[in-house]
């Protein structure tokens, strides 16, 4: 039996934490004896233990680079030696380093690590962008073989000489089969809206997910029609800002922001379109959701946002294109039958695309040291 670490930073249950959730539950207890650290005291915590995996708390783990981090690499060291681990997943950069760095000097067998988005982004400053860019390079060389969720990523850092091609693969992300089947039951009994169109979303209002930009123009959108209705699920630190924008614009009955929940099935079923307009994505679950659940996506052209729906299966925004965004929002909120249309399509786009079994079945082939051919071309991985 394989003894398996999957390594997270904060206990938050979004969409790399529901990745580690994903993947484990799908391995057979017999194979794997399954660990998982990250930091104490949140959701990821408790749902952790709740699917019965083993859990070791790295209570000094932050986000932000600061000394504790000394104290953690410490702490992974101490918890690497005395656990002998054949396996270790890190997930995330700053778990990638640190991770990887305690693997290496503990010598264990496999050091695997999956990127969800890198930390470098075309939005920083150089500085910033070639030293996060460094961080990427020496923690893909103390590794074994990097996984990407999406191709543009893993392309841009094999072009940027941030790993060799034969250290990356892409494994795309999925959705457990009893979830798949409860929003394809949902797409099934989905109707063209009536007399408003809904569009939803479920985002952390923070600057990657550009909630202030979306929440102006969709009230800009509001006030030109009134058959237009938005519901943007979450939290984060530009929430209360986008509350006082929409209560300063006067609509509060139309922009409605309940929150954060973590259970988004209720919401998928009122949605009648989904919008996520990001300023970059690794592969995100909540894509992958409301389009298996039959929602047309309005989201940002950015590349992997690309991967995963059209122009067949929604509607595609350059950045920063406001106007444009909001004529999309009137155009949809004028004519319901073509962004249904759209969202059937999804359906069934997203299911052929994000097949659960393959990427279960490709992290395995990974882990027993296999061969992963369940993707197309590029996304192959030989030992």
């Amino acid at each position: 039996m394989k003894r398996l670490l999957h390594i997270q930073l904060l206990p938050l249950l979004s969409g790399v934490q529901r990745f580690s959730l994903y993947l484990l539950s799908g391995l057979d207890s017999n194979e794997f004896e399954i660990w998982v650290a990250c930091k104490p005291g949140g959701e990821f915590e408790q749902a952790v233990k709740e699917y019965g995996f083993n859990y070791l708390p790295l209570p000094t783990f932050c986000h932000k680079i600061s000394l504790w981090d000394l104290l953690t690499s410490l702490h992974l060291i101490w918890i690497m030696w005395r656990k002998k681990f054949d396996i270790v997943h890190t997930n995330s950069s700053k778990p990638g380093l640190l991770g990887r760095l305690a693997a290496r000097i503990c010598g264990v067998p496999l050091i695997l690590h999956t990127a969800h988005g890198t930390a470098f982004q075309q939005d920083q400053t150089r500085p910033v962008h070639l030293f996060f860019s460094a961080m990427e390079f020496v923690s893909n060389l103390l590794g074994h073989k990097t996984i990407f969720v999406n191709n543009s990523d893993r392309l841009t850092c094999v072009a940027k000489h941030l790993l060799p091609a034969k250290k990356a693969l892409t494994i795309y992300n999925a959705i457990p089969d009893k979830l798949s089947l409860d929003l394809t039951q949902i797409a099934q009994n989905r109707k063209p809206a009536i007399d408003e169109l809904i569009i939803g979303s479920t985002i952390r209002f923070s600057t990657q997910k550009n909630a202030i930009n979306l929440i102006n123009v969709a009230c800009d959108a509001c006030k030109e029609t009134p058959k237009l209705k938005f519901i943007i699920l979450g939290d984060g630190q530009h929430y209360q800002l986008c509350k006082a924008i929409v209560e300063t614009k006067g609509m509060s009955s139309r922009v409605i922001l309940p929150g954060w929940d973590s259970n988004v099935i209720p919401w998928l079923k009122v949605f009648n379109a989904f919008v996520l307009y990001s300023r970059w994505e690794a592969q995100p679950f909540s894509i992958i959701e409301a389009m298996s659940s039959g929602l047309a996506v309005i989201g940002s052209r950015i590349p992997s946002i690309m991967e995963l729906c059209d122009d067949y299966t929604g509607y595609l925004v350059d950045l920063d294109d406001h106007q444009t965004l909001k004529q999309v929002f009137i155009n949809i909120a004028e004519d319901f039958v073509p962004v249904y249309k759209k969202g059937m399509a999804a359906a069934a786009h997203i299911t052929a695309l994000c097949n659960y079994q393959n990427m279960v079945d490709s992290y395995r082939d990974v882990y027993l040291g296999g061969k992963v051919e369940r993707w197309k071309g590029e996304t192959r991985f030989d030992d």
